[in-house]
Formats: structure tokens, C-alpha cells, sequence
């Protein structure tokens, strides 16, 4: 079988691997379509960071590694043990595997293990590849309705879900959304489906205008707009019930403690990857904004298929398609050079 596979930085190869078959509690994938994810740009150009040159403590797994961890597959083989779920169904894959015995994961906390692993970076195996073998409990069946492309952003909008979620905002509330990469759109349009009116603030004309046509009630540009006044001019002055850090920037989250009214939330799901974090204590004492963070998701896989089968989810102008073997140049340097949004690799 063809798959993509990461030996270290800026060095990933097309080859062909052997298939493996299901052991004990496993199913065997014919995967459909793997997103291209923000942390494989940074695995490319600055790993290896969520790969290891040392075998994982979990699973044993070191470089190299079959990338892709946002995938969608159809079922094409059961290992011993598994029998609740039928050859032929389409799937989505959770693909995080945890220790299961740290107090985080006894505690309902398993996104928080300190022991976590990726299929795609620290398993055997990956999203980009024709084939693929994960464990029962990492499928969630697709609903009617959903396809195979669409169940393949189901990883990044569950992250974007979790992050949206933990704004507390009710409907008829506003939240502000600072970057429109694939996270900040999932969140807007996870708000919006609860009634939540968004703010979304991001420097590109090109995000902008996508934001604005999945239905953004206000979108500015931070360079030349004043998020701050925004926001305070949508609510009477009071502030924003929320917002989210999507784009990992000093800039944004000021703007996002600053234009977020007293005792309200901000989540921030981007890494900042300058090394800390913009904040005074001023910016909390005399607000009490609580600043949180957001990492995965806990149950949001079958919520955000459920919403893609109602509807909240479109695809359309932020989503596109490239083939498997020019996968360097048609998916990581567009997306580097912010060229393209979201991109999916059809691998079948």
C-alpha cells in the first residue's frame, strides 16, 4: 500500500508499506480522506515535536511514522474480539490513545493524559496511508447524510467544538473569534449553530470573506479594525460573553481579554509558539476574565457528526481537495504560505 511517512524535518516520502491485519480488539481502514493539520506544518518544518526519535512510552513507536491523524475510512476487516460494528460502514477516526490509569483519564480527563499518543504521529500507522489498522474504540460510525470527505474534518471540528463550548456562551450571546484557520471556522460555526452571535477578527481578506459567507454576524480586519470597539459596539458596551484564541498571535489574545466583559471566558486552542503569553495581571484583576485553555476533546466526536448530519457543518469555500503523491507541494507549502485553508488528501 502507498502511505506518507515523516523521517524528520522537511523530509516525508511517498512509499509503498505492507498492510497489516487487525490483531485482538482492532479494525482494518480503507481510508477515504486525511485533513492537513497546523501541527504537520510545524512537524515538517520545526519536528520532530509530537513524533519521537526514542520509542513512545505507549506504544513503542519512533520515527519514521505514517502521518495523518484526520481521517475518515471504511471498514474493511475485524480483528478477534470485535462485533459490533459491520465491514462496510464509514467511519470517522478519534485517533488519540491514552494510558487509562493516570487520575486524568479515571477522572473523565483522558485529552489531559500526559502519556498521550496520536495515530498519524506516535502509533503504527497513520491517516495517510490506503490502508490502516486502530483500535474498536477509536470509530465513530457516520451518520446518514455525511460524507466521506466531511467525515474526515470530524477530528479538527471536535477540537473546535471543545474550544467553543468552553466559552459558557448561551444563544443570543457574542463571542469573538480571533483567527479563521480551520479552528477559528469550526468554532464560529459551532457557535452559530447554538444561536451564539460571532465576531470574527483575522488579517487575511481571503479567511475573512469565508468567514463571512458561513455567516459571521461582524468581520473585521485586526490590522486596520479595532476588535476591542467591535465587540463593545455589538453588545451596548459591555463586552463580549467570550472568546476564542485561534491564531495564537500576542495581538489576539490582548484584543480577546480586553473586548470580553467581566466574569466571562476566554479559550485559547492555539499554541503560541513565541513562548508566552501576552497577559498583565491588570488584564485579569480588574475584569476577572477567566483565560483557559482547550486541548481535544472529551465527547465531542459524535456531537459534531450528529451536527454535520443537521446541517452546521458546509463545506463549502474552505475546503479543498489534493491528490496523495504531491503531498509537500500541493498540501504543506500552499497551507505554509496561507495560500489554502483547509485541505483534505483524497488517499483513495
Amino acid at each position: 500500500m502507498r502511505a506518507i511517512r515523516y523521517h524528520g524535518r522537511e523530509d516525508i516520502r511517498l512509499e509503498e508499506l505492507p498492510e497489516r491485519e487487525p490483531g485482538p480488539g482492532e479494525v482494518a481502514l480503507r481510508v477515504h480522506a486525511n485533513g492537513v493539520c497546523g501541527s504537520d506544518l510545524h512537524e515538517y518544518y520545526h519536528g520532530p515535536r509530537w513524533s519521537t526519535t526514542a520509542p513512545h512510552p505507549l506504544t513503542g513507536q519512533q520515527l519514521p511514522v505514517v502521518l495523518g491523524h484526520e481521517f475518515s475510512g471504511t471498514v474493511v476487516g475485524l480483528g478477534p474480539g470485535v462485533d459490533d460494528i459491520d465491514e462496510g460502514s464509514l467511519v470517522a477516526v478519534e485517533p488519540i490513545e491514552t494510558c487509562g490509569v493516570c487520575l486524568r483519564c479515571r477522572n473523565g480527563r483522558r485529552n489531559l493524559c500526559r502519556q498521550v499518543a496520536f495515530h498519524g504521529y506516535n502509533r503504527d500507522g497513520g491517516g495517510l496511508s490506503e490502508y490502516t489498522v486502530v483500535p474498536r474504540y477509536m470509530l465513530h460510525v457516520v451518520p446518514p447524510g455525511v460524507d466521506r470527505l466531511q467525515a474526515a474534518l470530524a477530528e479538527p471540528l471536535a477540537v473546535a467544538l471543545r474550544a467553543a463550548r468552553r466559552t459558557r456562551a448561551e444563544a443570543g450571546d457574542v463571542v469573538t473569534v480571533h483567527g479563521a484557520g480551520p479552528i477559528g471556522i469550526g468554532a464560529l460555526l459551532a457557535l452559530k449553530a447554538e444561536g451564539v452571535r460571532v465576531l470574527v477578527s483575522d488579517p487575511s481578506p481571503t479567511r475573512r470573506r469565508v468567514a463571512a459567507g458561513l455567516g459571521a454576524e461582524l468581520v473585521i480586519d485586526p490590522s486596520s479594525d479595532d476588535p476591542v470597539a467591535a465587540a463593545r459596539d455589538l453588545t451596548d458596551g459591555v463586552g463580549a460573553a467570550g472568546a476564542v484564541d485561534a491564531a495564537g498571535v500576542p495581538g489576539a489574545l490582548r484584543a480577546a481579554v480586553a473586548s470580553t466583559r467581566a466574569d466571562g471566558t476566554v479559550v485559547v486552542v492555539a499554541h503560541h509558539h513565541d513562548g508566552g503569553l501576552p497577559l498583565t495581571s491588570g488584564h485579569l484583576i480588574f475584569n476577572e476574565v477567566h483565560v483557559t485553555g482547550s486541548a481535544m476533546y472529551t465527547d465531542e466526536f459524535p456531537l459534531v457528526l450528529a451536527g454535520m448530519a443537521a446541517g452546521h457543518y458546509p463545506m463549502t469555500g474552505w475546503v479543498t481537495t489534493v491528490p496523495m503523491d504531491r503531498f509537500v507541494e500541493d498540501a504543506i507549502e500552499p497551507l505554509a504560505r496561507q495560500e489554502a485553508l483547509k485541505i483534505l488528501v483524497e488517499v483513495n
